[in-house]
């Protein structure tokens, strides 16, 4: 039965806001048509002060400003113009860890009004060929590193290659050292790709183009509530309203000043460091250490030791390693604050960090909201287990599954309204109907409102599952599964996993006696990113199922 949301009885949170964000009202008509205007406002705004600073595991790093982005970012849109030939509202696949061609590429695909699609490093070429055929990607760029996964592929689709090298940026003897260690040996039958160092290069010789502008900002991909991967269609809109709304949250307690550092360890393609580590801390005119790897955590000490940072942002497993270090805790770094996201932060860990570091301000969001519905404030005292309060200018119910609205403790599912919900998937009307209704974001995931407006996270409605918080979701990896052939049935589930947070396990009806765990692991690991193929494999007979022959996964989990 199709249920209609009426509005909020009540907006508990407001009594726990400051006199600045009480009656809130935010002006979107006053907001800026392309949020590439970041670019240009900033580099106004801060001119030669450090924006990004790109840091190897050895320490060497090198530097770029916020004045310099912006003209690299203009040349980069000169490239992709007249170069390349793009129109407004061509899509621009980026495949790459955080470096300094992230931001730059960005920025000036915005400015050339072209629309980003960001990629995991890691997919598989099954995983990428979807996502790059499902967005229209008409040029990928990709760090050199993954071409031996993504060349083929590009090559089948039809789509020309950028590529990115960690080195580009360096001086000499640096960058030669670096090409070093990290190349392979050169193929002398390979056609040389175009480079992202050559387009720049390039691009700085052309005619400056006149900014282009085209509604939508990024394609970011997600399973949405359930199922296969969709892109999310973020505009630019959605991107300046959720900047705004999280700026005015966070000035109005202790939030990040221009000057302080941002340890961006997340990956920036991953929402939640796209929208808070890249752009947030970019327009306050902080500055933002970006980190290829943070695995292993040896990785991050030289970057501790050589900057003095205030801010990071992370999930459970990341800080729980990075104590785990004896290198950390015998000169544990002293931040201002942390955030945490993507993944259950547990009660412990909190406690831990902020002994010995600073206070971690955990958060919820979504990719259908631009990442962000409510976070912590800025406090010496968040509120553990909690996700803290709304956004100033959103709103959150709680419902049955009528739709009726539930008092204060009691549990169902969470509701968001705001500038920052998408207004649905690419190619996916469906999805898209059954995700926003009436206005309202439908999470799937199961919460309370306790005092003050605080959000506590219960549980995840649907079967996704969380493993160090990305997300896996059952019916890709069960898809996978059932295409073995010495497979007759699978289902999978989360488990507990002190390390991940969660596992995938999966349960497999053999079809082929002969068939071992072995062998399935293998199948899945030629198909699936690392983080979903099954840790646990467990062969049965038969699995539970409906009388109308659905696999039961609940009952699964029960018995787990």
């Amino acid at each position: 039965m199709t249920t209609t949301a009426a509005p909020p009885a009540s907006s508990p949170w407001e009594g726990s806001y400051p006199e600045a964000l009480r009656n809130y009202q935010l002006d979107l008509a006053a907001l800026p048509a392309n949020a590439a205007h970041l670019a240009t406002q900033a580099a106004a705004d801060h001119k030669d002060q450090p924006a990004f600073t790109f840091v190897l595991p050895t320490g060497a790093h090198v530097v770029r400003s916020f004045r310099e982005i912006d003209a690299l970012s203009d040349a980069f849109a000169a490239w992709l113009v007249r170069e390349q030939g793009l129109q407004a509202g061509d899509v621009l696949a980026l495949q790459m860890p955080n470096c300094l061609h992230y931001p730059i590429a960005v920025f000036g695909a915005w400015k050339a009004g072209l629309i980003v699609t960001n990629v995991n490093p890691l997919y598989t070429g099954r995983e990428l060929h979807l996502q790059l055929e499902d967005s229209g990607a008409r040029l990928l760029l990709v760090c050199d590193m993954f071409l031996p996964v993504a060349g083929p592929v590009a090559q089948t689709l039809g789509v020309p290659v950028l590529t990115a090298s960690l080195w580009d940026f360096f001086d000499e003897p640096v960058a030669s050292a670096i090409r070093a260690k990290m190349a392979g040996p050169a193929d002398p039958a390979a056609v040389p790709l175009p480079r992202m160092a050559d387009a720049l290069v390039r691009g700085q010789a052309l005619t400056p183009i006149e900014h282009r502008s085209h509604p939508v900002a990024v394609y970011q991909y997600t399973g949405g509530t359930t199922g296969r991967s969709k892109g999310a269609v973020i505009t630019h809109a959605n991107i300046l309203a959720t900047l705004r709304i999280t700026r005015d949250f966070l000035d109005a307690y202790d939030g990040p000043k221009q000057g302080e550092t941002m340890l961006t360890v997340l990956p920036m393609y991953h929402v939640f460091a796209f929208m808070v580590n890249f752009l947030v801390f970019f327009q306050v005119g902080a500055r933002n250490l970006l980190v290829p790897s943070p695995r292993p955590m040896s990785n991050l000490q030289k970057t501790f030791e050589q900057f003095d940072v205030q801010w990071t942002a992370g999930v459970d497993t990341l800080f729980a390693g990075l104590m785990a270090e004896p290198w950390f805790q015998a000169n544990p770094p002293k931040l201002r604050y942390a955030f945490s996201g993507g993944t259950a932060l547990r009660t412990s860990t909190a406690q831990a960090w902020q002994a010995l570091v600073c206070p971690i301000l955990e958060g919820y969001g979504m990719t259908e909201t631009s990442c962000i519905v409510s976070c912590n404030p800025p406090s010496a005292t968040p509120r553990l287990g909690t996700v803290g309060v709304p956004m100033p200018g959103c709103q959150v119910r709680v419902v049955d599954d009528q739709g009726r609205e539930l008092p204060q403790g009691e549990r169902g599912e969470l509701l968001v309204q705001g500038p920052q919900v998408v207004g649905g998937y690419l190619h996916a009307q469906e999805d898209s109907a059954s995700a926003i209704r009436d206005g309202w974001l439908h999470t799937g995931d199961i919460a309370q409102l306790e005092e003050g407006g605080y959000i506590r996270i219960v549980d995840r409605k649907k079967d996704m599952i969380l493993v160090s918080g990305f997300n896996v979701y059952p019916n890709e990896v069960e898809d996978v599964l059932a295409a073995h052939p010495g497979i007759a049935e699978a289902a999978v589930i989360g488990v507990p996993d002190a390390g991940t947070g969660e596992a995938v396990r999966a349960f497999v009806v053999p079809r082929n006696p002969a068939l071992t765990p072995e062998d399935v692991e293998r199948h899945c690991r030629t198909q699936l990113t690392a983080y979903k193929v099954p840790r646990q494999i467990l062969f049965r007979e038969q699995l539970p199922k409906s009388p109308v022959g659905k696999i039961l996964r609940a009952s699964l989990r029960e018995a787990a």
